[in-house]
């Protein structure tokens, strides 16, 4: 992993471009990194993250980034296909594939398919038309690329912030390239996993069905069956999956959050004649309230804790604008060579996307171009935010800009509070995704402009995948129910009409639940700040957990205490092989999901 404060990696030529013991200088050629095929190979994989993204998405709320997941399956793709091109595909050629597909699977993100877009939907706003959605996700991913790139010289060079997932990115292409049986054996593990996912998740969704959605426990809680209240486990690897990657306390969390809310709050809803149908659909009309406060709270809290890192991020922005106005417009891409010299037409580039998104706000949701323009500028800034808590913590506060902006904005009404949040939320996923990889090719010596041209075609690619792949789900899929809970879509539409309505817009006891819940979450981000912080749960699983069905979160935690238990029986098996084997788990279930989904829209299902 990267030291801070260690010399940048790109200050001298990468390992396999450095000459022979007394070759002159002259002879330093630099390797082949931004190659057809490492573009080519960089879209499939990016293209498959991207469509399963959409999937994972919507269920969990979580999404897998895939810059680690791609570099495994471009290294064993070039390995088994050895005579694609001329010479062995080269660590840097790898960097540029797991570029342009981790661009690519963070579109979904980008373009809000996980929250923005479904609370929409939700709403009755969820016929916008698909070539305008892909216009607006191609230009917030292009201004979060341009901020990322202009960020660089700040963040990644000068002050050598970790961003570890950038610099495990980069050591694990370092260690594939250089042990290959090693890699080998995880990208097998990956695929297995994939394959196993996909055999049960056709199994559950599709022909025969022999798998239940739910397995549901054989009891009762306040006279209410456990099927009503969603008690059992799930048969959905990708939560399995999901509960490896989240790790112990965050998955407890959800087990304790799901364990509250489903056998004590639920019946009370029934009883009180709050909820009049005992089903998920109707618990969670009511739930949206104290999960949103929960994660309200949290956000809230840490935004104020981390004020210090705020400041420094609008210093980082400040010193962007005089360093242009000193004539130095491209210094946040330069790496100390004419081979990273700044994309060409940056600022035209900038102005037509600007552009693209007012009109999209203009002629999609009918705003004035004032609120666009003013959204865009409030994004710079809480991407600018989100780019260093990235690069400090490893954790991009995608959800805590957005609710920031659609708080702001609430008083515009629902569709302007839902634009600005998904404005600001979709700049900070490629700005973030665009330091990670960045970070990664700054280990490995590549060349940051040949980095961007990947970033761009990759997010691209993510666009015109990601669109078809939306409209699909939620056309074949039910939002908010039990096999498509759509939290994170339920919490942003909650949030629209807590500051359109007010509380006469919340259901009876909704205002008390919610203050409860932001209060807790402020206590518990507090606390996790403490010496008691590793004790406490987590105030972000607690909310989800309370907008999930208990059998997600169970076989969650069911995941996270079998890859504990396993690391504790067998010392010998590695993080990096559990790791692989969730990746495969999430990509298997996501991609079996979205093909059922086509056959079922095609009528063969």
């Amino acid at each position: 992993m990267t030291v801070a404060g260690a010399a940048p990696a790109d200050e001298a030529p990468p390992r396999d471009a450095r000459p022979a013991p007394g070759a002159p200088p002259a002879t330093i050629l630099r390797p082949r990194e931004l190659t057809p095929r490492a573009v080519l190979a960089g879209c499939g994989i990016g293209a498959l993250l991207a469509a399963g993204n959409v999937y994972t998405g919507l269920k969990t709320s979580f999404i897998d980034g895939g810059s680690i997941t791609a570099a495994i399956a471009g290294f064993a793709f070039f390995a088994t296909f050895r005579r694609l091109g001329r010479g062995s595909y080269s660590a840097l050629e790898n960097n540029i594939t797991q570029t342009t597909a981790a661009s690519a699977a963070v579109m979904g993100f980008v373009l809000g398919t996980a929250g923005p877009l479904p609370a929409l939907a939700l709403t009755g706003r969820g016929d916008l038309p698909g070539w305008q959605l892909c216009l607006w996700g191609i230009a917030l991913g292009l201004l979060g690329i341009l901020l990322g790139a202009a960020l660089r010289e700040k963040l990644i060079v000068r002050e050598a912030l970790p961003f570890p997932t950038g610099a495990a990115t980069a050591e694990v292409i370092e260690t594939i390239h250089a042990a290959r049986e090693s890699a080998l054996r995880r990208a097998r593990l990956l695929l297995g996993a994939a394959l196993a996912a996909m055999y049960v998740t056709w199994f559950r969704d599709g022909s025969p069905s022999l798998i239940p959605q739910m397995l549901a426990l054989p009891i009762s809680v306040g006279g209410l069956s456990a099927a009503a209240l969603t008690l059992g486990v799930s048969g959905s690897p990708l939560l399995a999956a999901t509960g490896i990657f989240m790790g112990l306390r965050g998955a407890a969390s959800m087990l304790l959050g799901a364990a509250i809310t489903w056998t004590v709050v639920a019946p009370w809803l029934v009883h009180q004649r709050i909820v009049e149908t005992a089903s998920y659909s109707g618990f969670v009309t009511w739930l949206v309230w104290p999960g949103l406060g929960l994660m309200m709270g949290s956000t809230l809290a840490l935004l104020a804790l981390d004020w210090r890192s705020a400041l420094r991020s609008l210093r980082d922005l400040g010193s962007l604008v005089g360093a242009r106005r000193r004539g130095h417009a491209g210094a946040g891409v330069r790496a100390g060579g004419g081979d990273d010299a700044p994309l060409p037409f940056q600022r035209a580039i900038a102005l037509a996307c600007v552009v693209a998104v007012v009109a999209v706000g203009r002629s999609a949701f009918g705003l004035h171009p004032a609120i666009p323009l003013l959204a865009l500028g409030l994004s710079i800034v809480l991407a600018g935010v989100s780019a260093r808590a990235a690069g400090e913590t490893d954790i991009a506060p995608i959800g805590s800009v957005g609710m920031v902006a659609q708080l702001l904005f609430g008083g515009h009404g629902a569709g302007a509070s839902i634009f600005a949040g998904a404005v600001s939320s979709g700049d900070a996923s490629q700005t973030a995704q665009t330091l990670w990889a960045l970070k990664a090719g700054q280990r490995l010596g590549a060349s940051a402009r040949a980095q961007l041209g990947a970033q761009i075609v990759g997010a691209a690619v993510g666009a015109l995948v990601v669109v078809p792949v939306y409209f699909l789900i939620i056309r074949t899929y039910t939002l908010g129910s039990e096999a498509m809970p759509a939290t994170s879509a339920l919490s942003w539409q909650a949030a629209a009409e807590a500051v359109r309505g007010g509380f006469a817009a919340m259901p009876r006891f909704a205002p008390a639940a919610g203050a409860i819940g932001l209060a807790l979450g402020v206590a518990l981000a507090l606390v996790g700040r403490t010496r008691l912080g590793r004790f406490a749960p987590s105030p972000t699983a607690l909310g989800m957990a309370v907008l999930m069905p208990a059998s997600l979160s169970v076989t969650a935690f069911a995941g996270a205490a079998a890859a504990a238990l396993i690391r504790r029986r067998w010392p010998s098996v590695s993080e990096n092989s559990l790791a692989a084997i969730a990746a495969g788990g999430i990509a298997g279930e996501s991609l079996m999901g979205v093909l059922v989904a086509m056959l079922i829209a095609a009528g063969l299902l």
